[in-house]
Formats: structure tokens, sequence, C-alpha cells
């Protein structure tokens, strides 16, 4: 095992995994625990404009693996989209996806300002002749572009989580166990028990001894209740049940 991505919708506990994987003894993070502007920026684009990342962003995870020892972490969290691209040109790398209620990603979404400027970038694209973003569009989950000025934002934010979950369980079929899934609420829980879930005997042995570097906040959990409102959140729930059947 070389490295470790750790990948999923953005606000879904992928910078808590991250900073939590930083405890193990022979991991290596020179970002600790977060993200290369331009680089998460070009995977970003890449994934909703369904196209691959560019050759600088290959290059520079050809140059991270060959700077150092011990296992890699990375956050860039839209490389869920490039699961086989990334297995294909780096090897042996093992991508984690935090599974989260999805209410309590949207809520978090919802008070995060980067996370929205994706529907604001979308709208700004909506009217051009090139490099529009393709509908139904993969990343955001939506089915046109006219769905970013209708939905309220909790059922547009809700769409997103949606189309990620979909992506990750599409993907899971062919990633020959590269892609597993990590459970946020067991990690906030007990975090070396689900790690040692998730990890083989000799993955958790090459990363060595674990050390609990931050103190998980249990509260964490219910602070949808600050942002969204019961019905919003059985509406969600509403829209998570029809996907599933849809799907």
């Amino acid at each position: 095992m070389k490295g470790v991505y750790i990948v999923g919708t953005g606000r879904s506990g992928t910078h808590f995994s991250v900073r939590l994987m930083n405890g193990f003894k022979h991991a290596r993070d020179s970002l600790e625990g977060k993200e290369n502007s331009e680089v998460l920026r070009d995977i970003a684009m890449a994934a909703i404009h369904h196209r691959l990342p560019s050759k600088s962003t290959e290059r520079y995870y050809l140059d991270a693996f060959s700077d150092g020892e011990g296992v890699l972490l990375d956050q860039h969290h839209p490389n869920l989209f490039f699961v086989k691209h990334w297995t294909d040109i780096l090897g042996d790398v093992v991508f984690l996806y935090p599974q989260r209620p999805t209410y309590q990603v949207v809520a978090s979404m919802l008070r995060h300002r980067g996370v929205m400027g994706w529907y604001k970038y979308a709208r700004k694209l909506r009217q051009r002749t090139i490099n529009r973003i393709p509908y139904p569009n993969r990343f955001l989950g939506v089915e046109k572009s006219s769905d970013i000025e209708q939905l309220p934002n909790h059922l547009l934010c809700a769409h997103r989580v949606i189309a990620h979950r979909m992506a990750f369980h599409s993907t899971l079929c062919n990633a020959n166990g590269a892609l597993r899934q990590l459970n946020y609420e067991a990690l906030v829980e007990n975090p070396i028990s689900e790690f040692e879930r998730v990890f083989s005997t000799d993955e958790m042995a090459q990363l060595g001894p674990f050390t609990l570097t931050e103190e998980p906040k249990k509260a964490s959990l219910a602070k949808y209740h600050d942002v969204l409102s019961d019905e919003q959140v059985s509406e969600i729930v509403t829209l998570e049940e029809r996907s599933c059947l849809m799907s």
C-alpha cells in the first residue's frame, strides 16, 4: 500500500478522516490534512466537466509518491470519480469513502461558502457554447441546469451527496478492493476500531502504531439541527429513498 486517498463529497468527513490518519506513525502528509488548492480545483473541474484531471496533476502525484517514505495521505476528495485512473497510473493505492448521513453532510455544506461556490460556477457557464458543464451532471447530481435555479439549497446539496454515493457504489464493483467505505459515525465513536475494520492486518502494520491526535467530537453528529428544520430533514430523507428506488 503506497498511499491512502480520502475521497467523497465535500463536508462528509474527509478532512476529519485524514487528520485522524495522521496519527499513524508511518503516514506521510506534507499538507497536514489540507489540500493543494490548485490540484483540488483541477480535480473538481475535471469531475464536474466529465473529463480526466490534467497532466500537471498527474505529475503532482507522481512526484508526491517519489518524495519520501511511508504511506502517502491525500484528501483531494473529488478523486472519487478517478479511482481507476489513479490506480492505473499510481498502482497500490487505497481509496477511503466516508459514509455519513446525507442530512449531516447537507447541513455542513450549507455552512461552507467554498462548497456552495460550485453552483455559482455552474450558473456562470450555463450559456457557453464551449467548455459547458454536461447534464445530467455526475458531480452536482442534477438533471439539467435549471435545477440549480429552481431547487432549494438543502435539496440541491442533497442531490449532490446522493450522486457521489451512487458514484461510490458504481465504482466499487470494479475497484478490486481499492475503494472502501469508512463509516463516519463509527470513526467518531472509536477511530482505531474503524481503521482496523477497513485495513488488513498487513496494511495496519505498514501504517504503524496509532496515536489519537484529535479528540472526536460526538456532538458533531447532531449539529445538523442547528441548520436544518425537521421538515427539511424529512424532505432530504424522502429524496434519498426515492433515489434508491430509481437506481
